[in-house]
Order: C-alpha cells, then structure tokens, then sequence
C-alpha cells in the first residue's frame, strides 16, 4: 500500500517504521526535519518536509494515488483540515485521523471522518482498571465502527510476547495499557504482569 503519514512525532514515525518493515510504500511529512531523526537508519520510505495542508506538500507526498492517509500531529486542527483535503480533494480511500481532545470527536464524524482518540482509550482503560471490569468504546476507523476491549493479561502469557497471543476472527490486539499509559502494538513487546490487554473488534 501507499500510505501517507502526516506527523513524524512517537506515533508517526513508529508507525511509518513499521509500515516500511512490512514492505509498505510510505511517505511521511512534517514541517520539521529534525523530526525525522525519530525513524529508523534503516527506514526506505520517503520524507517530505513542509506544511501539511499545503496541496503542493501534500501533492509531492504522492497523495493524488495514496491508498491511505493518516494524520497524527499533536494538533487536532490540522488532522481534521489534512483528513478533509485527503477525503473531499483527493478522494483517498482510507483517512484516519488521531484526535487529542475528545470534545472534537464529534466534530470530526460530522466530517465523515475516521477517528481514534487515545484519550478516550486511556481513560476507559484506567477506568476498567479500577472498578475491576472489562471496559468498552467505540471509535469509527475506515468508515466500520471498532469496538475496543480492555483485559486484564492472564497469567500464562506474563513473558510472553504479543505476538504469541491468538484472537479470533475479525479482532485485532491494539496495545496495552502499562502504568496508565497507551503503548501500541508491537510484535516484539514482552508483556508485563499487571498489563491490560486493548483488543479491537469490527
């Protein structure tokens, strides 16, 4: 796929990391080339410094034949004006947007637009965590409505690694909440005794 990844923050360069592992054709923007230095010395991707609601910037990223487009920047702002230029002006088949404030969620969908909100993730799982219970959100990605679970990591797997963890059809493992924080999924990531497990389900 050709996916363009707008931020070079900790998610977007992870991310466009492991898209390039993965044999992906990635582009990833930012306004700041230090940025980059976040990528891997091994990252055969392209990347691309400039504003990113600049349709010449986002033209040199390839977005006229992008298959998707994600926008992470800290800045909910420009997420929602890059998702709607990829969305209306380009017509690029999956956009999905990260949004830091969950007050802007529904100002996103009223777009159409595909959001994940790591607040809202975060706190369901805290929440989940205290009151001792499995906790439930949704968030719209590529236009289907994803249920996200949260577990508590059964003893047998402590050591193990993600990727030794089966799902069934159609779920996904997401990440896990650690100390109260997000940390997104990696195959290689040991878990941790007092993990909670995020599992997403279309």
């Amino acid at each position: 796929m050709h996916v363009i990844i707008i931020g070079c923050g900790k998610v977007g360069s992870k991310f466009a990391n492991v898209l390039s592992e993965e044999g992906h054709d990635v582009v990833i923007v930012d306004n700041d080339r230090e940025a980059f230095k976040l990528l891997k010395p091994d990252f055969n991707g392209i990347t691309v410094v400039g504003v990113p609601i600049d349709l010449d910037v986002l033209k040199q990223a390839g977005i006229e034949t992008a298959d998707a487009l994600a926008a992470v920047t800290p800045d909910d702002s420009i997420n929602i004006m890059v998702s709607q230029i990829a969305k209306e002006i380009f017509k690029v088949p999956k956009v999905i947007a990260r949004i830091y404030n969950p007050a802007r969620e529904q100002v996103f969908h009223q777009f159409g637009l595909s959001t994940i909100c790591p607040t809202n993730l975060t706190v369901d799982a805290i929440k989940a965590m205290i009151l001792d219970n499995t906790g439930l959100c949704s968030n719209i990605i590529g236009g289907e409505i994803v249920t996200f679970s949260y577990e508590n990591l059964p003893k047998h797997l402590v050591g193990r690694k993600f990727e030794d963890i089966e799902t069934e059809e159609n779920m996904f493992l997401f990440g896990v909440i650690r100390k109260g924080r997000l940390i997104f999924y990696r195959p290689d990531l040991v878990l941790e005794k007092d993990d909670m497990i995020v599992i997403a389900k279309k």
